[in-house]
């Protein structure tokens, strides 16, 4: 089919992460699908697509740049992967990725996969255990207060709970307090499962009921466990199989400044270019966001300015196997600010899949920063490593410092979803309502995980098309 170029709708993509490039692709793809065309220009303000989606391997260590993987939990994540021809180069994490450890007390704890392990273990202290188990007779909250995922926590679960496993495995995945995190935001299935069932543990029993019925396999509360995966030379083949598909709509360099409203279309003033578009998808930080839209809704830029952003650094240390008296037969470990060490964790990231070190060598991945330590953008790249190694020297029997080291800075690295942010989030899909050919997507909004990006990519491309009047 031939197309007029009037009858062909122009939309512009703001920039190249995996968001970015999700999406754009995502519309391209539906339109295919629905034998519609597209012109697409995607915009990126720094020298290379990508973001924090990207992988380099150095001297045989395969470093991350962010994510080290995915589950395999979200259906648009494996669709996108299908679509891009790459369901060949996944890679499970190994089955050692099961074990999970917490640092408190001095020591390593293993983290308990079953109830009576939890209850034998030396975890948490029989009185805290005992806390837990009263989560059963706990009332459901009924009211619709927002809650910090601490409250939630130590609500249902007391304090302990809250403090040593729940604070640990927050700042692994967001980086963030617990106590400043909206529960409705960060963990939305917690909220719908205590309103529905009444608690977690009565949500868990049901839910493991009725995997029994239909042959499946309940892993907890949220339901079916999950595996992490990545694919073989990592996380960044993703970015660059999209940036490959892409190829001819991407300026690099080139930063947006502003967006007009006109009627009946947009337009996009970039560094030493203007656009006009039909629809403009602002896939870039909310940070940047707010700058481009300041003077189109003044009340919107101020919401996109109250998502913070928590600065992230990762510090790939590879050592020689002899150098490191321990099996590091794991997924890492993880630590409680309480036990005032300064690194969130470490990811035993050959451990979790194997090849990503050299023969006789072990990949410690160390994360730092967050919302506790905002104080990290201050050091230098020295102190960084050096306090990488003295730290992961106090979780590990660590002989002699790492032989290869690399170190990737995030600034503002993840999106914190604060109390209030479901009502940010309100705001700004109010103005997407009002603004028609306006979109929001990426890590700042529905989900900071590679996951939440591409089941928000494919949420923006289908709402593209039907405002174009296409069904799908």
């Amino acid at each position: 089919m031939h197309y007029s170029r009037a009858t062909i709708p122009r939309v512009a993509v703001v920039g190249a992460g995996v968001a970015g490039l999700a999406t754009a692709f995502m519309i391209r793809e539906l339109g295919r699908a629905a034998n519609r065309a597209v012109e697409i220009s995607i915009f990126e303000a720094g020298a290379r697509y990508g973001g924090s989606t990207r992988t380099e391997r150095l001297d045989g260590y395969l470093c991350e740049w962010g994510p080290n993987g995915f589950l395999d939990n979200e259906p648009a994540t494996f669709d996108l992967i299908a679509r891009l021809g790459l369901a060949d180069r996944l890679v499970k994490a190994s089955a050692a990725a099961a074990n999970r450890y917490i640092f408190h007390s001095g020591k390593l704890h293993e983290v308990p996969l079953k109830p009576s392990a939890f209850l034998r273990s030396d975890i948490l202290p029989l009185t805290a255990k005992l806390r837990m188990a009263l989560e059963l007779v706990i009332p459901a909250k009924r009211d619709d207060a927002e809650e910090t995922v601490y409250s939630f926590g130590r609500r249902r679960l007391g304090s302990a709970f809250a403090t040593y496993l729940l604070d640990p495995m927050v700042s692994g995945i967001f980086a963030g307090n617990t106590r400043e995190l909206s529960l409705p935001a960060v963990f939305p299935k917690m909220v719908a499962l205590e309103r529905e069932y009444g608690g977690l543990f009565r949500a868990m029993f049901a839910l493991q009921k009725q995997a029994k019925r239909s042959g499946k396999k309940a892993g907890g509360p949220a339901g079916a466990s999950s595996i992490l995966h990545t694919f073989r030379d990592g996380m960044g083949e993703l970015t660059d199989a999209l940036a490959e598909h892409l190829s001819g709509t991407l300026r690099e360099r080139c930063a947006v400044k502003s967006v007009e409203r006109r009627t009946g279309f947009w337009i996009v003033r970039a560094d030493n270019t203007d656009l006009e578009t039909d629809a403009v998808v602002l896939a870039c930080p909310s940070f940047a966001a707010a700058e481009i839209i300041r003077d189109l809704d003044s009340r919107v830029s101020s919401a996109l300015s109250e998502i913070e952003h928590a600065p992230v650094d990762v510090v790939c240390h590879g050592y020689r196997s002899q150098d490191i008296a321990h099996s590091l037969n794991g997924f890492g470990v993880l630590i409680p600010r309480s036990e005032r060490i300064r690194i969130l964790g470490c990811l035993w990231s050959d451990s979790i899949f194997p090849g990503q070190a050299p023969v006789g060598r072990r990949l410690l991945r160390t994360i730092m920063g967050g919302a506790h330590d905002r104080q990290v953008v201050q050091l230098g790249a020295e102190e960084l490593n050096r306090i990488a190694f003295e730290d992961s020297r106090r979780l590990l029997p660590i002989e002699r410092p790492p032989e290869f080291r690399k170190l990737f800075r995030h600034p503002r690295g993840i999106a914190q979803y604060t109390i209030g942010h479901p009502q940010r989030i309100a705001v700004i899909e109010h103005l997407e309502r009002q603004a028609p050919g306006l979109f929001f997507t990426g890590a700042s909004y529905r989900g900071v995980s590679v996951n939440g990006c591409a089941k928000d990519a494919l949420r923006t491309a289908k709402a593209f098309w039907s405002l174009q009047g296409v069904s799908l």
